[in-house]
């Protein structure tokens, strides 16, 4: 899954008494409920969020945000998922759809969840709310002062804070899952940094402490694949990148990446990837 975010708007908003807002939007939009509390209504259904309430907005979707109980602190992003040539163009919408000009409705973006078949959410409870607020408020400071590179920069934090959510929400519909976030994280970091390993499923159980069954189970709910497989190819990336970009040959590559022989590391390489090494190499 590819994405190039193009942050269009993010701000610090704090929700007063006696106001709303009621409206269809043209893109997709993030809000984190810093403190405080407020009612919004999703197609017909009411929500009364409060604190590290995560809320999705979608494009088209219609929705009615208004003050509840107390004002409310919510920082937020407007954003396309991939820039578009109108990109710079729209603006965020604060009117509903019978309202809009014939150009207006045509500013609307696909839904990007539902085209990625991504089961999540219009609201739900964060389980690791600082992670995604850090990165929020890193957005807003970039978009707030236009740092230099600062386009760069929102690209990355904005494709960065997509993924802590998602995976949050996934996580969290599993608590013994989560409770083991720690543990995956720093192992799949382990791998990361020992690519040259002929590491066996023994050897990251022990890593982590726990059984390998568990280990399975675990880390598919959060990597959504085996820990054999994401090493296997943490290593396959690791040597396409070594083979093309640079002139380190067969042989040396094959040795750095742990294994006993080129012909081996040949073998395996072309399993993978369908080519040779040297024909991988030549073709690029």
């Amino acid at each position: 899954m590819y994405i190039y975010p193009y942050v269009r708007f993010a701000m610090y908003h704090v929700f007063l008494e006696n106001y709303f807002i009621e409206r269809h939007i043209w893109d997709h939009e993030i809000i984190f409920i810093d403190n405080g509390k407020m009612k919004i209504t999703i197609e017909g259904k009411v929500y009364i969020v409060d604190e590290n309430t995560c809320i999705i907005l979608r494009p088209g979707v219609y929705h009615k945000i208004e003050w509840h109980e107390e004002n409310c602190s919510q920082p937020h992003v407007h954003f396309d998922f991939y820039k578009q040539d109108n990109s710079e163009e729209v603006t965020v919408s604060k009117i509903t759809r019978n309202l809009m000009s014939e150009k207006e409705l045509t500013y609307f973006r696909s839904d990007f969840f539902k085209e990625n078949g991504i089961d999540i959410p219009p609201v739900f409870k964060l389980k690791n709310p600082g992670v995604v607020k850090n990165i929020l408020f890193k957005i807003i400071d970039e978009f707030t002062f236009n740092h230099p590179y600062a386009s760069i920069m929102l690209q990355g934090l904005m494709s960065e804070l997509i993924a802590t959510i998602i995976r949050d929400y996934r996580m969290g519909q599993d608590d013994v899952s989560f409770s083991k976030a720690k543990e995956l994280n720093s192992l799949a970091i382990y791998m990361s940094e020992n690519v040259d390993k002929n590491f066996t499923l023994d050897d990251f159980s022990n890593y982590i402490n726990i059984s390998k069954w568990s280990l399975i189970q675990f880390f598919k709910k959060y990597y959504n694949t085996t820990p054999m497989n994401y090493f296997h190819q943490l290593r396959y990336y690791r040597a396409k990148n070594l083979l093309q970009y640079t002139f380190l040959s067969v042989k040396e590559i094959s040795y750095k990446m742990g294994f006993y022989s080129p012909q081996s590391f040949s073998r395996w390489f072309k399993s993978l990837e369908g080519l040779s090494p040297n024909d991988f190499r030549k073709q690029k």
